[in-house]
């Protein structure tokens, strides 16, 4: 046989996911000179880090955040994944880095929220959350996850109250508009203190009409009929 030009060529999709150390080695220096004005030893300051004398980079930060927040897995699971990569995290330290993260945010999530309070067409909701923090005057661990959302924003407020509070907090009494919600009395006790109109859930709704046809089925075909 003898060489024919060009290849035959194929291709084969493959994932290679590792964790590494980077080492940063910054030059030191001694002066020459016998003026002492300056230390024995001199060298560059360290690069900047996301926190202060922490050991992650800012890879790492963002592999954890997209992880828990868009993709909503559990820590302890993101750290058993990341052990086949190479990388063994301690749950403590990825908790402490996302609260010393947290006030990074605050920026954006108010920012978040005068957007969703400037449009005027809303979808709310709640569900019960727990969390384990000791709160003078609350028995139990039961809090409240509110969601608010707008044609462009969603807000999430996670509250210990499910009363008529957390909302009027967020829209205040002046603000106008209407709000997609299940019958849910905080919901009504907003709309009667406030401008904003309420427009239930259709699918609660149904919920009606399918408890009539179950709880008296000999009438649903003449009430239909009418």
């Amino acid at each position: 046989l003898t060489p024919f030009p060009g290849t035959e060529d194929s291709e084969t999709v493959e994932i290679e996911v590792k964790a590494y150390r980077r080492v940063i080695k910054r030059k030191r220096y001694k002066p020459t000179c016998r003026c002492g004005t300056l230390p024995g030893i001199v060298t560059a300051p360290p690069p900047p880090k996301l926190i202060p004398k922490g050991l992650l980079g800012i890879s790492v930060w963002v592999t954890i955040l997209l992880d828990k927040f868009l993709l909503v897995r559990p820590t302890y699971r993101l750290l058993s994944d990341l052990k086949t990569h190479g990388l063994e995290l301690a749950q403590g330290t990825v908790t402490d880095g996302l609260q010393a993260l947290a006030p990074l945010f605050v920026p954006l999530y108010e920012a978040l929220i005068d957007q969703n309070l400037q449009e005027d067409r809303w979808h709310a909701d709640e569900t019960r959350r727990l969390v384990f923090a000791t709160v003078e005057g609350k028995v139990g661990y039961r809090w409240y996850l509110w969601v608010f959302r707008s044609p462009s924003t969603v807000v999430y407020k996670l509250d210990e109250s499910r009363s008529s509070q957390v909302p009027e907090a967020h829209f205040g009494l002046l603000r106008e508009g209407i709000l997609s919600v299940d019958r849910y009395s905080s919901y009504k006790a907003l709309a009667k203190k406030s401008h904003i109109i309420l427009a239930f859930c259709w699918s609660h709704v149904r919920r009606d009409f399918l408890g009539i046809a179950c709880d008296w089925p000999q009438h649903i075909g003449c009430r239909l009929l009418d």
